[in-house]
């Protein structure tokens, strides 16, 4: 303000000037009305100037009141409310939600009430997976194959544990349901067939619809089953009633009591029963189950590690570390350890030999072996291809 009234004071003075030597031409009343006009103009502009800086003391009044109100609007919020706002993170397996995993080292109860001193109606063996039927605090009812009841929360994995725990070890795949099945060039019984695939045997899918099937037939060769005669789903294991462990315990006992010869180069070997104790039934099956959790993992000659990478001997031998046993890491050393039991005889748990090679029975025909450097550990039927021995380590 003060700059603009001493502009103006430069101004006047030099106007004055230029009117005094032009007085001889110049009316003295023009000079009165020039300047009185000049002081106008400069009060006009000085009024301009404090409205435009009241306007402007306004603002910063009115932006600073904001502000405070702002403020004090913030500290006024309730924490609750705050974390009522808070997003919970998005689960990472929403398809397994609904899922449990046993996380035992022998076998989890089913009962047929939430307590320890209802009935036992089934057994869950290590890492067998159950649906929910009716969560709770302690005890959460699940279904797990003809299984329906009651188990601890305590040994249970929930949620994204379930869920990862399954899509890690466990595959989504196509098995045979009858004893051979022809794989088809192309979605057509008309098409070529590219070969067969036997029954109990698992494949991995690469596409699927209502008909047909896309299998991983071979490392480099896909081809078509048809839908109608395979299951197509996960291939964990599942939880057994009392009854099915029974019969299968009785079943096993009955092999035992028969005599069964295995054909030689020059005749027969006759390979005699095995006493196996009920005890040594059931861990058998806990063993077999124990190896599949890691369906999916490396192969790695040489190699023992069950997650990192493992050879076939060095499946079974730190399987069967697990559990106490101590088994050479060697093939052919193995088809010597234990007590030979025939073929048709086999119970899960026993080790079914090859030529060069090893794998472990699990039931139903079928064993889990770490099998080649392209397939890694895989589920198979145990004729595919011809077996010369099996052993029973477990009595």
């Amino acid at each position: 303000m003060k700059k603009a009234v001493i502009s103006a004071a430069i101004m006047i003075t030099m106007g004055a000037g230029l009117v005094f030597s032009a007085n001889a031409i110049t009316p003295k009343n023009n000079i009165q009305v020039q300047d009185t006009g000049f002081e106008e103009t400069v009060e006009m502009q000085r009024a301009d100037t404090d409205i435009e800086l009241r306007k402007n003391s306004s603002e910063a009044e009115v932006a600073e009141a904001a502000i405070e109100v702002s403020t004090e609007q913030l500290v006024e919020v309730p924490t609750e409310a705050l974390e009522e706002t808070v997003v919970e993170p998005e689960c990472l397996y929403p398809e397994w939600q609904n899922a449990v995993v046993a996380d035992v080292e022998g076998s989890l109860r089913v009962r047929e009430e939430a307590s320890t001193e209802s009935e036992i109606v089934g057994k869950l063996y290590p890492y067998t997976v159950a649906t929910i039927l009716e969560p709770g605090e302690e005890w959460t009812k699940i279904e797990s194959g003809n299984v329906v009841g009651y188990v601890s929360n305590e040994y249970l994995m929930f949620g994204d544990d379930a869920g990862a725990y399954i899509t890690e070890h466990y595959k989504y795949c196509a098995t045979v349901e009858v004893q051979a099945l022809n794989v088809r060039q192309e979605q057509s019984t008309e098409s070529e067939c590219i070969g067969s695939v036997t029954g109990g045997r698992e494949m991995d899918i690469i596409s699927e619809n209502d008909e047909w099937v896309e299998i991983q037939y071979k490392e480099d060769v896909t081809g078509y089953v048809a839908r109608e005669f395979v299951k197509v789903g996960w291939n964990y294991p599942v939880a057994m009633t009392v009854e099915e462990e029974q019969e299968m315990i009785a079943a096993m006992l009955a092999k035992q009591a028969s005599v069964s010869t295995r054909s030689s180069g020059t005749g027969s070997a006759v390979v005699p029963p095995v006493e196996t104790s009920a005890e040594g039934l059931a861990l058998g099956q806990e063993i077999a189950a124990y190896a599949c959790q890691f369906v999916g993992n490396p192969y790695v000659y040489g190699g023992s590690s069950l997650t990192n990478g493992t050879d076939c001997s060095g499946f079974t031998m730190s399987v069967y570390a697990q559990f106490g046993y101590s088994l050479s890491h060697s093939s052919s050393v193995q088809m010597g350890q234990g007590t030979a039991v025939s073929l048709d005889s086999v119970q899960p748990g026993d080790i079914i030999c090859y030529s060069g090679h090893v794998g472990l029975y699990i039931g139903g025909g079928q064993i889990v072996h770490a099998s080649t450097e392209s397939t890694g550990i895989i589920i198979s039927n145990m004729y595919y291809t011809t077996p010369i021995g099996a052993r029973r380590i477990v009595q």
